[in-house]
């Protein structure tokens, strides 16, 4: 099967992909943050072995079918976001975020930047993909996706969030696990 490109939109309109992505086997999973680890360490004032999870930047999902997926967020949509990097026939989107000389690549099995809680997901194929919203009483959200997580259950039973602000309540993306969620927006999920 041949996946079409296209460009960066909330989950829920590119489900069918989401659904395509099942029983694929995991090739490696990359972060690219905006700047170099150092200095995201001491800016947010995170542990090395948390720049791939918290670090702000994208999350570039490579399967062993040729398929690249890239996962971010959008503020305006207070949605995380997905779209095409690569299909199977080799066909890129325009810019890839590898070749991006501005970003700063950290590899799921990073020894500094990375723990093996991420190393664990490669080589694994997804079982499951949800789609998480938020519920919130304030009108200004009443309009928006509100998509904040997706949440990727792989073979082996682990689980993983490509978080919009989840562990902080922020605009930024994040990669998280399910205990990093805030406490107080744990409440407000559906879907987990």
């Amino acid at each position: 099967m041949k996946t079409f490109l296209y460009i960066e939109d909330i989950p829920s309109n590119r489900s069918d992909v989401l659904d395509s992505l099942k029983g694929l086997k995991i090739l490696n999973l990359t972060r690219y943050c905006w700047e170099h680890p150092d200095r995201e360490i001491s800016e947010y004032g995170i542990e090395a072995k948390d720049v791939f999870s918290l670090a702000p930047g994208l999350l570039i999902m490579c399967f062993y079918s040729g398929l690249v997926i890239g996962y971010g967020s959008q503020p305006s949509k207070n949605s995380v976001t997905i779209w095409i990097e690569k299909n199977e026939a080799g066909e890129t989107i325009e810019e890839l975020t590898e070749e991006d000389k501005e970003l700063y690549p950290v590899d799921a099995r990073d020894a500094v930047y990375s723990n093996n809680f991420w190393a664990r997901f490669v080589g694994q194929r997804i079982s499951n993909i949800t789609i998480l919203k938020r519920s919130y009483s304030s009108a200004l959200y009443a309009d928006i996706a509100n998509e904040i997580g997706l949440l990727f259950e792989v073979e082996n039973g682990s689980r993983f969030i490509a978080s919009h602000g989840l562990h902080d309540d922020s605009d930024d993306f994040s990669v998280i696990q399910e205990s990093q969620i805030d406490n107080e927006i744990r409440n407000q999920i559906q879907g987990l």
